[in-house]
């Protein structure tokens, strides 16, 4: 049986470990020498995690003292819906190299709508696909760090 206090207790838990994450990824990010001296750079991201992890864990942390818990009947967890993330993260993982990003990552957004009980399977694949192109717009042109296009997609591709 699941008592308020327990709860209570593994919330601090999780607020603590989630803060103590987030400084440790500061600290390492500031151990680690980078390039340049510009002001968005490698490090910029790991800074920003790092700074939401605390913010979490904090919040966390202030819930559980205040006395608040999230889930007053202990723990919900939907295993349908984590199951079709997971099927959605392996398939984007397995589908990368051959299909390219904006397919894998299309298919990853369906999915995870699915998991959020979206049944509007066609207007989620033309908003995929339209998020996945856009992501990779900016990281190939923008950015200049390469997406992988897939192997279907140099087979189309002309030659240069």
């Amino acid at each position: 049986m699941t008592t308020a206090r327990s709860l209570r207790i593994g919330e601090a838990l999780l607020g603590g470990g989630l803060s103590a994450l987030g400084a440790l990824i500061a600290i390492e990010t500031m151990l680690t020498p980078s390039v340049g001296r510009s002001v968005v750079g490698p490090a910029l991201f790991p800074y920003l995690i790092s700074a939401g992890l605390v913010l979490i864990g904090l919040s966390l942390l202030r819930e559980a003292f205040a006395g608040h818990i999230a889930h007053e009947t202990g723990l919900e967890l939907d295993l349908r819906a984590v199951a079709l993330v997971a099927a959605g993260l392996a398939a984007q993982f397995l589908l990368i190299e051959i299909l390219g990003w904006i397919p894998s990552a299309a298919l990853l957004f369906v999915a995870v709508a699915r998991a959020f009980g979206s049944r509007r399977y066609l207007p989620n694949a033309a908003l995929g696909l339209l998020l996945a192109g856009g992501t990779f717009v900016v990281f190939n042109y923008g950015l200049d760090l390469n997406l992988p296009i897939g192997s279907v997609g140099e087979w189309l591709m002309p030659a240069e």
